[in-house]
């Protein structure tokens, strides 16, 4: 199997039976596909990664091996014996990529999409053909794209209301763009694209927002994920507490660290975390009055 990619092209000359994953969701794509990475770069820590809800089951009470946070390393890699490293939801750098190509082949993010915005489809694909399992991943998808499709028909009062995810601060207000996993997801569920943030935003996954431009969140939903910490600053500012899609209890509080976690599970934007952020958001949406 040869895959083109956005650092070059990876032939794979066999099946493998031993991956390690340095993208931060990639062993969700791996894990639906019934394979369990030797090998983990952890996202929200080593401490929880394997313990969400929605992969708990897949790793069937195992603790994976991580290999590094935000530093790969590399000589653990090498020592995990790996026949395919696969980093798609990952901006892989020239050098690592060397560095990483040198230990096993490597497959990086798609050549079409900017880092950390790949769709959903394209990944999981991308992660099959690696394991020879196409077809199973197709199905897997189909079965997605049918219960987004019954959702849409279910409550049709979200299509074409403006929705976007936003992770505040102390100080300001990060801002998902719609092709970032959470903004696809919530296209998924039928609603509009934030224009005037997606202009800001440019190319990108998210960019940050001051608190004094806080006007440009007046969207028909907005999904805030947030702790304690920035919940408290959120009480004390005045510009956000007077915004009309707070007023009118249109912003909902999806924390990613607090229960039941539908914040993490819609970041990740997997089949294994779909049909869990589906079943806990979709209600919360539906109960907003427009």
């Amino acid at each position: 199997m040869t895959i083109d990619h956005a650092l070059g092209q990876t032939t794979i000359a066999a099946a493998p039976k031993r991956v390690v994953t340095v993208g931060y969701t990639d062993h969700e794509l791996f894990l639906a596909l019934g394979l369990r990475p030797v090998g983990v770069r952890p996202w929200f820590g080593e401490k929880i990664d394997h313990t969400w809800p929605w992969v708990r089951d897949a790793w069937n009470g195992s603790t994976p091996t991580y290999v590094g946070g935000s530093e790969l390393n590399f000589e653990h890699i090498a020592s995990l014996r790996p026949d395919v490293i696969a980093g798609l939801y990952a901006e892989i750098t020239d050098d690592e990529y060397a560095k990483l190509s040198a230990i096993a082949p490597t497959v990086a993010r798609d050549a079409a999409s900017a880092p950390y915005t790949t769709d959903r489809a394209a990944m999981f694909r991308t992660a099959g053909r690696v394991l020879g399992k196409t077809d199973a991943a197709d199905r897997s998808l189909a079965e997605i794209d049918a219960r987004f499709a019954e959702i849409r028909k279910e409550h049709p009062e979200f299509t074409g209301k403006t929705a976007a995810v936003v992770d505040p601060s102390q100080k300001s207000f990060y801002t998902f763009s719609s092709t970032d996993p959470r903004g696809r997801f919530l296209a998924d569920l039928g609603f509009a694209a934030p224009t005037q943030l997606d202009k800001i935003i440019g190319d990108k996954f998210g960019a940050e927002i001051s608190a004094e431009r806080a006007d440009l969140l007046e969207l028909d939903r907005l999904l805030l994920l947030a702790d304690a910490e920035s919940r408290s600053w959120l009480d004390r500012n005045k510009i956000f507490q007077n915004l009309d899609v707070v007023l009118e209890r249109r912003a909902l509080e999806i924390p990613y660290y607090e229960r039941p976690y539908a914040g993490a599970a819609m970041a990740y934007n997997t089949v294994l975390s779909v049909p869990y952020a589906v079943s806990r958001l979709v209600p919360k949406l539906a109960a907003v009055r427009s």
